[in-house]
């Protein structure tokens, strides 16, 4: 079991300005309707302990990745609203898991399923996607209301709309979707950011501004999928947008594949908010592999801030869905 593994570290990310932002419409925009224990591990050096990420080496894992994203999906549930992030991986960059092998998943289920459609570019690992997001939001006990996906391709985003339930809609742009239930909110404002990544300009984070119906209250969601450049400045930009534009009147949730570890997302947090965050960050588990060194690593994080005190839980694998445990534990070993 990895549910004694499981953890959230959790951040009082305890701020300088900016780069410039361009917000552009999500031209794209389509509405359909048809807490935590803190877990961290120290390494010691001679008599100074070093705080070390979580992960470990896990080797090639091939057939026993029986898992159709290289990415496992997060959960939390934030007063009451029971939240997911997930890169569901891209089939566009399906050569990184197949030819180059970098995670060491070739062969696997993701490369067994990396069948096209027809004469389409839906494969059948994208539809096996969808049915693990139809799991989640129909969950028994922690159905998901809120969904933050990255790398959607186009067929994948055409199919997934096509099995929603009714009141689940979809607004994506640039690869990124949010879904959501329009029995609880109501889309008020959605848009995708670029200019926030020096060094790739042109790549945008999305950016929702929900209403609760039942409270009438606002919640902001930055649903972002960071450059991976590990020695890049892609996480100290992005932390930099979060302080820049954060509305202390607003609830706010930041989630998604950020590509930097927990003490890394920690850091740049401390460094954009001069050591006086409001949010907290919390970091569920491993989730990816380390290419060509397979370490697992914990890279996909949640950051949340409200004016009042949320109650926030940490989902375990089994409050997700029922494949995910065992691929959870052959990184959270």
């Amino acid at each position: 079991m990895i549910v004694s593994k499981l953890s959230s570290i959790i951040i009082s990310a305890l701020m300088s300005t900016s780069p410039e932002t361009t917000p552009t419409p999500i031209k794209d925009q389509e509405i359909h309707s048809p807490a935590s224990q803190n877990r961290s591990s120290f390494k010691y050096l001679g008599k100074s302990p070093s705080l070390q990420p979580m992960g470990c080496y896990v080797g090639k894992l091939a057939e026993k990745w029986q898992f159709p994203s290289d990415h496992l999906p997060i959960g939390i549930t934030v007063d009451g609203t029971h939240i997911l992030s997930w890169n569901v991986l891209d089939e566009a960059y399906m050569d990184w898991v197949i030819e180059k092998n970098s995670q060491g998943l070739s062969p696997s289920l993701i490369e067994d399923e990396h069948v096209y459609i027809g004469d389409s570019t839906l494969t059948v690992r994208d539809q096996h996607v969808v049915r693990l997001i139809l799991e989640t939001i129909n969950h028994p006990t922690h159905p998901r209301q809120l969904l933050s996906l990255q790398e959607c391709g186009p067929a994948f985003l055409e199919e997934l709309r096509a099995h929603l339930p009714k009141n689940f809609s979809v607004i994506s742009h640039h690869g990124e979707g949010l879904v959501f239930d329009t029995t609880l909110f109501e889309c008020l404002e959605g848009k995708a950011v670029v200019n926030i990544f020096s060094e790739q300009p042109a790549r945008a984070i999305q950016e929702v501004l929900l209403r609760n119906i039942k409270t009438n209250t606002q919640l902001r969601i930055i649903n972002g999928h960071l450059p991976g450049n590990p020695d890049g400045p892609g996480r100290y930009e992005f932390a930099q947008y979060i302080h820049k534009t954060h509305n202390p009147a607003v609830t706010t949730i930041a989630m998604g594949d950020m590509n930097f570890n927990e003490l890394e997302m920690a850091d740049a947090m401390n460094k954009a908010f001069s050591n006086e965050s409001p949010f907290t960050m919390h970091t569920p588990y491993c989730t990816n592999i380390t290419p060509f060194v397979y370490n697992s690593k914990a890279i996909d994080h949640f950051f949340i801030y409200s004016p009042k005190k949320a109650t926030t839980t940490i989902s375990t694998p089994e409050q997700i869905m029922a494949e995910l445990p065992a691929i959870a534990a052959l990184l959270n070993e």
